[in-house]
């Protein structure tokens, strides 16, 4: 009997810990031009940044993050997966070997300048900047 008693407590707080972890995420797509942000723990719906350059929630609005990327890193804006919200994060650009450099991307006055290549890229290769596809999914950058 105290086993039973056992087994039941411990999937009541199983099922307790994974229901509070599945509310704290963001529940689905939402509108066009409204995106998830994290405040407090909590998932809010606000309006989407004015741009895909790198920006910051604060204060209840969007403001530019002028902290300089990683090194050979590009901007991924937050967007939707078929099955999740993937917020906005750095992410590394391999090289595509010799003769290229990476050239961060920055801030001008308050318009967002992607990284790219600088240099010969590779025999019929030409890079492609990360850019939102059809139905507003982010495509990251690659070598077409």
């Amino acid at each position: 009997m105290k086993r039973i008693i056992f087994i039941a407590l411990m999937c009541s707080v199983l099922l307790v810990c994974l229901s509070g972890y599945a509310i704290a995420l963001p529940h689905g797509p939402l509108p066009p031009g409204k995106v998830w942000v994290e405040v407090g723990g909590k998932w809010i719906p606000v309006n989407a940044p004015p741009g895909d350059g790198p920006y910051i929630w604060r204060d209840s609005k969007w403001i530019p993050d002028t902290t300089p990327p990683p090194p050979g890193s590009e901007w991924v804006p937050g967007h939707w997966t078929a099955k999740r919200w993937v917020p906005g994060h750095w992410k590394a650009v391999p090289s595509p070997g010799m003769g290229v450099k990476w050239i961060p991307g920055y801030w001008q006055s308050d318009k967002w300048i992607p990284g790219h290549w600088d240099g010969t890229p590779p025999p019929g290769k030409h890079w492609v900047p990360g850019h939102r596809g059809r139905g507003g999914n982010w495509v990251p950058g690659h070598w077409r």
